[in-house]
């Protein structure tokens, strides 16, 4: 077959494989016999000659030429013939070298592909071990790591004349590319079934610039059969140059590879029918994507894989920020719709090479590989950007951020749960540091990993042994500054750090399970702390008891009839119990939490909505759910004197009080002119450190004892 020639003007040109010379080793031997043969001719041709001379200057002839000149003529002859006799063993010596080099080359390629053989042949009878995507990637991995190539890709047959992208690697590769036959080198190769070897540049319309195009490329069939199955293109790095040895060791490749691939898909054609139950096992069953299982054991064999120096397996760990707004306030269902949709995007934000899977909750894990370490933080805020485009869920639009915690395979000796355990690890890291974080695992990671399991240890320790206590907060009323309720917040009292206040271990006791546990026995200590209180210094006019609960608590199947209980066991009137909910408790299901708020209110318990105004639609659901008191978050009385549209949602919060009949307490006054603006705008009640502390069970005695006295509030808000 002649040259393939393209239709765009071009700075190279393109050899086909059928017109190149194979060579043999038994062809190399018949020309070394040949030249040697020749050498020898000429050598017994030249001793007869210097014999004639001989002869000839014994005798007594005369000749117009000399002997000396005969002589030198010959001498000349034999150093010109042995150059070329020399020169031309070497060329064979070194066609002899590349022709070794090319069948350890395809050696090499063909032995890669013997473990996915292995793998796929044995896994007819049970679960497939290898899918398709890694059959192409261990196919694409090897074909770059052993030619040292820049870029690659795969493509098969989509059609009977279009080719697809599945597979790429390196940034020159035409990821998704669709190219019908006949058009541009990987169409004339997939309608010829002809290896070519690309030297020199092509200005094909998919490369954008003269920096991303190699100067060096093979591309070949992939055959299986007899039948095309697509090609593989491999782009050289600048300082190689492939040689007809690398396209003859390729092509060979080639035949290996397109009988896998075929192998892959017919195993996956059968896996449906013959073992579908194995196939969901190892599927999340909402986003399709690879489990926890699956993932594992790619991640095991993409530690193992053959690589170039300074190539890595790459694990990130994806955790959207603040999934749980929608659960709470849309419900499950679009809950759902947000992680089908997100792990579409993920899919489609990472190359078809990598490994995208579905960990349960709002946590997906992505597998790629890396030449370098710090392509891994790039891919990944390319990750996060994607992720910026809007979801749509129902009949709205909702935007989120990710945290994504990364971890390097530093060695083929790693063990795949040690990977997963970092890129968690950097995954919590990424969390702590606020949103749309990105982390890369560290030893010192690890050891504050560590850390925080033994702190989690000893709160557990704590909460089985009365290690937590209860502190008391008063609430008063700004005219007179009376107490007329108490605020109960939990404390770690800790052997060695001492007090700790909650918003510094409760988000650990959520992530151990621990909450329920809490918020019970903080409800019990309070109540009983209360009554004891009702019946003595408050006996005319009992304080109310305000105890906080988490929406996990309150989402407890078992939490209405526990509430019952403690009620009776502590003897406290349910009229002087105040529970604090957060908006998130009324939006999770509406139906479901106004249910159990009328559940509670029928006991004769108050209710408290917390927080107000930092939720997403309040105002709409104050009507539904029976709430006696709304408090007004910190945030708008720390701006009430700079902002006067905090001002304003204040005094809004208070008409609408009047109007519906509910107490409106402002949280966080800490300072004079806080307190005056408060009660300039008609707000009656109120807490924070400018009026007291949170105290402890004996601070509290003492703060009562002298609360009558003028300058109490001088003396405990300190």
């Amino acid at each position: 077959m002649t040259e393939l020639k393209t239709a765009q003007p071009n700075r190279g040109h393109i050899k086909g494989l059928t017109t190149l010379e194979t060579p043999t080793l038994k062809m190399i031997a018949k020309r070394r016999l040949q030249l040697w043969t020749i050498a020898l001719i000429l050598l017994v041709s030249m001793a007869a000659v210097l014999s004639l001379v001989l002869f000839w200057g014994n005798s007594e002839i005369s000749f117009s030429v000399t002997p000396g000149i005969v002589y030198l003529g010959v001498v000349v002859l034999v150093v010109l013939f042995g150059a070329y006799a020399v020169s031309k063993e070497l060329d064979l010596r070194t066609l002899t070298e590349e022709l070794m080099d090319e069948r350890v080359l395809a050696a090499s390629l063909t032995n890669s592909l013997r473990e996915a053989d292995v793998l796929m042949n044995s896994g007819r009878d049970r679960e497939v071990r290898l899918s398709i995507e890694q059959v192409l990637d261990t196919i694409l991995s090897c074909s770059m790591d052993l030619l040292d190539g820049r870029s690659g890709s795969i493509m098969l047959m989509h059609s009977d004349n279009e080719l697809r992208t599945v597979c790429s690697t390196g940034d020159t590769a035409a990821r998704g590319a669709r190219v019908g036959l006949n058009d541009g080198i990987a169409g004339k190769v997939a309608a010829t079934r002809e290896p070519v070897l690309v030297l020199g540049i092509f200005d094909w319309a998919h490369y954008e610039s003269d920096r991303e195009r190699s100067a060096s490329a093979i591309c070949v069939p992939l055959v299986a059969k007899d039948a095309l199955v697509g090609v593989l293109n491999v782009n050289a790095k600048p300082h190689r140059k492939y040689s007809e040895n690398d396209l003859r060791a390729l092509s060979h490749f080639g035949q290996r590879a397109g009988a896998a691939i075929e192998t892959a898909r017919i195993n996956r054609a059968r896996r449906p029918v013959s073992d579908q139950g194995k196939y969901h096992v190892m599927h999340d069953p909402l986003t399709g994507l690879p489990n926890r299982e699956l993932l594992l054991d790619r991640v095991a064999n993409s530690i193992v894989r053959r690589r170039p120096p300074g190539h890595a397996a790459v694990l990130m760990f994806l955790d959207l920020d603040d999934f749980k707004r929608v659960n709470d306030s849309l419900g499950h269902a679009a809950g759902d719709q947000v992680l089908i949709a997100m792990a579409d995007r993920l899919v489609k934000s990472v190359r078809s090479g990598d490994s995208v899977a579905h960990f349960g909750g709002d946590e997906f894990a992505i597998l790629v590989e890396a030449k370098e370490p710090a392509e891994a933080p790039a891919a990944a805020q390319r990750i996060l950007e994607d992720l910026e485009k809007p979801f749509p869920i129902e009949d709205r639009e909702v935007k989120f951020t990710a945290s994504i915690g990364i971890a390097i395979a530093q060695s083929s000796e790693m063990r795949p749960e040690e990977l997963m355990r970092n890129a968690f690890t950097a995954l919590h890291t990424a969390k702590e540091r606020g949103r749309a974080e990105i982390a890369v695992f560290e030893e010192s990671m690890h050891s504050s990993a560590l850390s925080r399991l033994d702190l989690e240890q000893e709160l557990r320790h704590a909460v089985e042994n009365q290690g937590l206590d209860v502190f008391f907060q008063p609430l008063l009323k700004l005219s007179d500054l009376s107490v007329y309720g108490f605020e109960a917040l939990v404390r770690w009292i800790h052997p060695e750090k001492g007090v700790i206040s909650a918003f510094n271990f409760i988000p650990l006791a959520e992530e151990a399970g621990l909450l329920p546990v809490i918020d019970r026995m903080v409800l019990r200590r309070t109540c009983t702390t209360v009554r004891e209180l009702n019946r003595t210094v408050f006996a005319n006019r009992p304080a109310a008891a305000h105890v906080n609960l988490s929406p996990t608590s309150i989402r407890q199947p078992d939490f209405v009839s526990n509430l019952a209980t403690d009620l009776t066991e502590t003897e406290l009137d349910p009229s002087h119990l105040v529970l604090e909910i957060t908006e998130s408790v009324m939006m999770h299901d509406i139906d479901q939490a106004a249910s159990k708020l009328r559940a509670i209110k029928s006991m004769g318990v108050r209710l408290a909505l917390d927080d107000f105004g930092t939720g997403y639609s309040s105002l709409s659901y104050l009507r539904s759910f029976p709430v006696d008191v709304v408090k007004i978050d910190k945030f708008f009385v720390d701006e009430i004197e700079t902002d006067e549209g905090a001002s304003a949602l204040v005094q809004a919060i208070l008409r609408l009080g009047l109007g519906l009949t509910f107490e409106v307490v402002a949280e966080g006054i800490e300072t004079q002119a806080q307190m005056n603006s408060l009660v300039d705008l008609g707000c009656r009640y109120g807490q924070g450190y400018y009026l007291a502390h949170p105290l402890s069970t004996p601070e509290l005695a003492e703060f009562l004892e002298h609360s009558g006295q003028a300058s109490w509030h001088t003396d405990y808000r300190n």
